[in-house]
């Protein structure tokens, strides 16, 4: 079934530059997806990735080097098939735009921090943060993990320290002003590591330390030796 996605890079002020995937997929499909591509066809280049992904639109997107029996499309080694259009435009965008209804994902590459921003069309016609990715996974502050047991939904663990579902998540109206989206600060409850973001600038990731260190002796004694 179609997905129509786009995926492009993030510009200044919650403006982006994107191409089109016909073809794409929901962040658990495409974002480990995105991360082979970076790391296998691109060598953790960034900046080609990108030139590549806005280069032409897309049919669909996958790392599988052999072709689809009856393929009529000239594959791209390593990304695979560019999308066959009269109207091979890219696309620039805001944040803030009214959506058509048509498009149901968008993914943006944050260049200078190696990030991978998702967002979702919602029912109201605009953008909406779903979740925001290091393409290298180890650098990731949150991940997803199966249940404990076994059994029931998937768990938040805290890659600092360990805490599993200790997750704190506040979002407000973004200080760049109105129209601009949200403000988001997702945070442990137990070593206070957050990722915080903005329609602006993106995400920061802030790693405390663990476990926290412990006063001095003399600190703990009172001494004033």
């Amino acid at each position: 079934m179609s997905t129509p996605t786009l995926v492009g890079v993030a510009a200044f002020r919650g403006r982006y530059t994107a191409r089109w995937i016909q073809y794409g997929d929901g962040p658990e499909i495409l974002v480990p997806l995105l991360r082979r591509i970076w790391t296998d066809t691109f060598g953790r280049d960034t900046d080609t990735m990108a030139t590549a992904l806005l280069a032409r639109d897309w049919w669909s997107l996958t790392t599988k080097r052999k072709p689809r029996r009856g393929d009529r499309q000239l594959a791209v080694p390593g990304m695979r098939y560019p999308a066959i259009t009269e109207d091979d435009t890219i696309r620039q965008g805001s944040l803030r735009e009214d959506l058509d209804g048509f498009v149901e994902w968008l993914y943006l590459l944050h260049l200078d921090q190696r990030l991978l921003v998702v967002y979702e069309a919602t029912v109201h016609g605009r953008w909406l943060r779903h979740s925001v990715h290091h393409l290298d996974p180890i650098e990731e502050l949150f991940v997803t993990e199966p249940a404990l047991d076994g059994g029931g939904p998937e768990v938040t663990v805290c890659t600092v320290c360990g805490a599993v579902d200790e997750i704190d998540h506040v979002e407000v109206p973004s200080m760049a002003g109105y129209g601009y989206g949200y403000d988001t600060v997702t945070s442990c409850t137990r070593c206070g590591s957050s990722v915080a973001t903005d329609p602006m600038f993106g995400a920061h990731v802030t790693r405390e330390s663990w476990p926290p260190h412990g006063p001095t002796t003399g600190e703990a004694t009172g001494s004033t030796r």
